[in-house]
């Protein structure tokens, strides 16, 4: 099984439909419980039809690994859509010898299925669940240190209370009433203005 935040299946899913009709993907890092930990969105390196298959270079591939070897997760694979197929590993998706296949299919735009598997001797593959969580409460932590970003020396309530006022920002999108000034000579005065 695989678990994924609701931001980084968001986030994967927003790639999908921002590439459609075209194959696009990236790669899975994560723990050993099949936690993910690591999105990396890749472009779309394929030298034939963009339409029907996804590239990547072997750079893509080496930095993906050292991604993981860094900050001490597993390199799970790749994960990629079929605009127009099932969420299932077409012969092409077995021929790259990964332990696991993450595909997404767009065959219902607005509906996606994204799909996990476990590559087995013999190119047999086996379904793997993927169970998406709120990401509520989740750290963030900083790439570069390691370390939780907003959450170091403060309480739960203070991030709790955070994650509120981010989420009526988001429901809300915030909008701004457009001011006057009371006259051009005030217009004139202020450090930022918009005539020209």
């Amino acid at each position: 099984m695989f678990i994924i935040t609701q931001h980084q299946y968001d986030l994967i899913m927003r790639q999908a439909q921002e590439n459609y009709p075209y194959e696009t993907g990236g790669i899975l890092c994560g723990s050993s419980d099949g936690v993910i930990k690591g999105v990396m969105p890749l472009y779309n390196q394929a030298e034939g039809d963009q339409h029907k298959e996804f590239g990547m270079t072997a750079d893509d591939t080496l930095r993906g690994h050292e991604f993981a070897k860094k900050y001490g997760l597993i390199f799970f694979g790749v994960y990629h859509t079929h605009p127009r197929g099932i969420a299932y590993p077409s012969d092409a998706d077995l021929n790259h010898n990964q332990r696991f296949l993450f595909i997404i299919s767009l065959c219902d735009r607005y509906n996606p299925e994204f799909a996990a598997y476990s590559v087995l001797p013999g190119k047999q593959v086996l379904r793997e669940e993927i169970q998406i969580i709120d990401d509520k409460g989740v750290t963030v932590v900083d790439i570069q240190t390691g370390k939780p970003r907003l959450s170091d020396n403060v309480s739960s309530a203070a991030m709790h209370k955070l994650h509120e006022l981010i989420d009526a920002i988001i429901d809300e999108r915030a909008r701004y009433p457009r001011l006057s000034p009371k006259n051009r000579f005030e217009a004139a005065r202020s450090s930022f203005n918009t005539e020209a």
